[in-house]
């Protein structure tokens, strides 16, 4: 398993864009079988500031998870929606261990 940890900031006037956009890139990366959690979290004190905790089953599922229709779709849909570039991390998991500790209820 894997977690990445995507910084993005948005243009204030895009923001309710932003969001549309995310959402159904949120639904679409939860019906990926290799997604177990894909989570899109805002700073309250800083509107624009936004953090998207993805974790994965494997490196192989993160990547496919790249080639989806609907990622792709939102990659092109908020490209121009950008203050400054994305910043990723990826981090080894240390606890849960088993699957079902990140699955996200579907």
């Amino acid at each position: 398993m894997i977690v990445r940890l995507i910084r993005v900031w948005v243009k204030q006037d895009s923001i309710a864009a932003f969001e549309a956009a995310t959402k159904l890139n949120h639904v679409g990366s939860l019906n990926e079988p290799g997604v177990l959690r894909f989570d899109v979290l805002r700073k309250p004190d800083e509107p624009g500031v936004y953090l998207l905790y993805e974790v994965y089953a494997s490196e192989q599922a993160a990547e496919e998870h790249k080639q989806t229709e609907h990622y792709q779709v939102w990659k092109e849909a908020v490209a121009q929606m950008m203050a400054r570039a994305r910043e990723s991390e990826t981090l080894a998991v240390v606890a849960p261990t088993q699957e079902s500790g990140w699955r996200a209820v579907r």
